[in-house]
């Protein structure tokens, strides 16, 4: 049975050279949260909200008893399938406490539901194109959703909390997919006290040469 963003890190991890001339094909909305104790910061909390279309894909795979929530034994199984795949590829994701990025350990952990009505909807957008100019193979095309939902969309939204190597005063946090097959996005209307959104220096996709999109950088220091 199809395990679901087990699907996604899969093909991230597989499919980034004949992605590499194709618009995002899965858009999603971060929000960052900081949990500080003694006034240190010790985890980060990551929200992904998927896009409408990607999260209709991928809910039939989770919700297999189809009551429109992610049970415990539901999450129980995104925990040893998607969550192990996400690691490989370092949950798309760095950070820093001041001394050089790196890739979070194991999550501390994760939680997913379905979000009914669906609070983020990304700008229409091509997701196919370019792949007519590089057409994937045809067992690794992203499929498509089986239909049109009748009662309005709704996003697929993960959650997962990293603990700090060592409690920080700072940290940031930057996810991003270099080949752009995934596009995200943090919410600057859900930005933690304290922290602050720019673009970072040098993280980028690039689907136009000479037009690159900069990843989103999120800092926050404690007084």
């Amino acid at each position: 049975m199809r395990r679901p963003l087990a699907k996604l890190a899969a093909l991230v991890a597989l499919l980034l050279p004949a992605v590499a001339s194709a618009h995002p094909h899965i858009w999603i909305q971060q929000r960052v949260r900081v949990i500080a104790k003694d006034g240190k910061v010790t985890h980060v909390e990551l929200e992904w909200r998927f896009d409408p279309l990607s999260s209709e894909i991928e809910i039939p795979a989770i919700d297999e008893d189809q009551d429109g929530k992610v049970s415990p034994h539901e999450n129980k199984l995104l925990v040893q399938d998607t969550l192990r795949e996400l690691g490989k590829i370092g949950y798309m994701t760095w950070l820093n406490t001041g001394g050089s990025d790196f890739h979070p350990k194991q999550a501390a952990s994760f939680a997913a539901r379905i979000e009914d009505p669906a609070s983020f909807t990304p700008p229409e957008w091509d997701r196919n194109a370019g792949d007519k100019t590089m057409p994937m193979p045809q067992n690794k095309r992203v499929s498509g959703p089986p239909g049109p939902r009748k009662k309005g969309p709704r996003n697929l939204v993960y959650v997962m909390r990293f603990a700090l190597p060592e409690p920080s005063k700072t940290v940031s946090i930057t996810s991003f997919d270099a080949e752009d097959f995934v596009r995200i996005e943090v919410d600057k209307h859900a930005l933690p006290q304290g922290c602050t959104l720019a673009k970072h220096p040098s993280y980028k996709a690039e689907f136009i040469p000479g037009y690159p999109v900069f990843a989103d950088l999120v800092t926050c220091k404690l007084p």
